[in-house]
């Protein structure tokens, strides 16, 4: 059986294309389970200059809440379960917490260490 031919320029697929990856993640310090959403190009881009110093060093105080804001859905509403006046708030949340949902985003959205330090060497 032949596969049908997808219709359109290879360009125009790629952009029709929704290709935000989405996880759930159950967060037992908080007693919920939250949806953790990939960010796009230009969110993680702006992330790393923000938080990422010329070395590479990561600012993890301001970088993890901004992520979670950044990242971190109601998984049945579909809406920002924090907004950028939550960052502080959340630095006094469990770390483990933090961590776990920040490491997802940073997982889904490909800012692993090998793109931290191609970061801080193309801010210098």
């Amino acid at each position: 059986m032949a596969t049908p031919k997808a219709t359109g320029s290879l360009r125009d697929r790629i952009f029709a294309k929704d290709d935000i990856i989405k996880e759930k993640v159950e967060v037992e310090e908080w007693g919920v389970t939250v949806e953790v959403r990939s960010m796009t190009g230009r969110e993680r881009a702006q992330s790393m200059k923000e938080y990422v110093d010329e070395e590479g060093n990561v600012d993890a105080e301001r970088l993890y809440p901004a992520l979670i804001v950044a990242t971190v859905y109601d998984p049945t509403t579909g809406e920002p379960v924090f907004q950028p006046e939550d960052a502080a708030s959340l630095n006094l949340k469990n770390s483990g917490a933090l961590e776990k949902l920040a490491q997802v985003a940073i997982r889904l959205s490909g800012m692993g260490q090998k793109a931290v330090d191609e970061a801080g060497k193309g801010s210098s």
